[in-house]
């Protein structure tokens, strides 16, 4: 299916601000405690052995590997099936990725960039949400869609191949420009 010519896909980290970088500050700061914790530990127990001291350092590990993928927020956006597919990936053993946002590319009333001529499309919506992994990203694109009597404006990022996509799968609402990648 990646060969295709009307499939693409492309994958963006979540840029550390607002709450993602609140997120890892409190992680780090965690971390920061625990080694501090364990280190009265082994002064108070006279340095405790070495057994002790790699068991330690094994929970450690271990609780960072576990919980730093709450502060990584990868997005994958695909243009799959006539549809943009956006999903979250989360990077547990076992993890697969959580669809967030689903819809017929035909099915939007504008896809276009996230700029002050198309801003009364994007600015007005019932819900919006925004994918992108840099709020500030050059190539950051809306699309908008109407129903059931409530809009909805989605943000992502976009790829000079899934605006060719996207232009098949809805011609008359997909504003393309040139984007970086």
């Amino acid at each position: 299916m990646e060969d295709s010519v009307n499939y693409a896909e492309y994958t963006v980290t979540k840029k550390a601000e607002g709450t993602n970088l609140r997120k890892r500050i409190i992680l780090i700061a965690a971390y920061l405690l625990y080694i501090a914790v364990v280190v009265v530990i082994v002064k108070v127990t006279q340095g405790g052995g070495a057994m002790l001291g790699f068991l330690f350092f094994l929970l450690f590990v271990i609780l960072v590997f576990f919980t730093w993928k709450l502060a990584k927020e990868d997005r994958k956006y695909e243009c799959l099936n006539a549809k943009l597919v956006i999903s979250e990936l989360n990077e547990g053993i076992g993890s697969k990725p959580k669809v967030v946002s689903e819809e017929l590319i035909s099915a939007y009333s504008i896809i276009a960039p996230v700029t002050d001529e198309y801003k009364d499309k994007w600015s007005a919506a019932d819900e919006v949400k925004d994918f992108r992994g840099d709020t500030k990203s050059p190539d950051s694109y809306f699309a908008r869609l109407e129903k059931d009597g409530k809009s909805t404006v989605i943000f992502f990022e976009v790829t000079n191949k899934m605006l060719k996509v996207m232009k098949f799968y809805n011609s008359k609402g997909t504003v393309v420009t040139t984007v970086r990648r």
